[in-house]
């Protein structure tokens, strides 16, 4: 496999655009080198450790500084992505709450999916991406961004209930055409990067199969693109600058909204 050296990574998630630029040299393509223990997503150092790739800035760890924080801020941006790529403010956004205090994260998964499986019915290309959340009272519940047609908050509810039970739940629709970056409006409803204890173990997200994924360029086809950007005249919405604990690799972050 190919290693490609940069130090500049572009990330394209819809209209928002995310740059990367890093004080030292990254590498893309490592060569994969399996053990018998190993599973075909270790890394190993020039010591023999295991290694896992951050996919946030590229850079390779050892596999046990990970912790719960990290993968959930891993999970943040993979969900802040995935909204962006495949929805718009034109989307439906749709909240799932229980009557019945439900803590149970695999009957409430169950009973999702059956309602999914529902909505598909109705819309052959039904496609959503949901986030997972506890109420205080300690009840899961579900916010669900989808490319809904019309349909009445009735029927969706009738849908809703015959998989909780009737009167066991309840239903919210919000118009979200006021939002121009769906991305951040979506993480917002997730925990914090500590992580809430009772998802440990847990996917935080359900989604479609299928969904378009955000684009990553390195090297010169990120260097074009932020010259394109510079070139027209487009303003820089975020930027900060930080640096890899673990390697001491200082990274700039600079993040462009082309609906702005």
């Amino acid at each position: 496999m190919t290693i490609q050296a940069y130090n500049l990574k572009a990330i394209v998630s819809g209209n928002i655009i995310e740059f990367y630029r890093y004080q030292d040299t990254m590498f893309k393509g490592y060569e994969n080198k399996k053990t018998g223990g190993g599973s075909s997503g270790d890394y190993y150092d020039s010591d023999g450790n295991r290694m896992t790739i951050d996919p946030e800035t590229g850079e390779m760890i050892p596999k046990k500084l990970e912790s719960r924080a990290r993968s959930n801020i891993r999970a943040r941006n993979t969900i802040r992505r995935l909204a962006l790529s495949n929805f718009s403010n034109k989307s439906k956004f749709l909240t799932l709450t229980f009557r019945e205090n439900i803590d149970d994260f695999d009957r409430a998964n169950k009973m999702f999916k059956a309602f999914v499986r529902k909505m598909k019915k109705e819309q052959n290309d039904f496609k959503y991406l949901a986030v997972i959340e506890f109420q205080e009272r300690g009840s899961i519940h579900y916010h669900m961004l989808c490319n809904m047609k019309y349909m009445r908050a009735n029927k969706i509810r009738e849908h809703w209930h015959s998989v909780v039970g009737k009167d066991n739940g309840n239903i919210d629709i919000q118009r979200i055409t006021h939002v121009d970056n769906i991305g951040a409006y979506v993480v917002k409803y997730m925990t914090k990067s500590d992580a809430d204890e009772r998802l440990i173990g847990k996917k935080m997200y359900q989604r479609s199969r299928g969904m378009d994924e955000p684009k990553e360029l390195v090297g010169a086809q990120a260097e074009y693109i932020m010259a394109q950007l510079e070139k027209e005249g487009k303003k820089i919405v975020y930027s900060s600058s930080y640096e890899n604990k673990q390697t001491g690799n200082k990274i700039e972050y600079i993040e462009y909204n082309m609906k702005r």
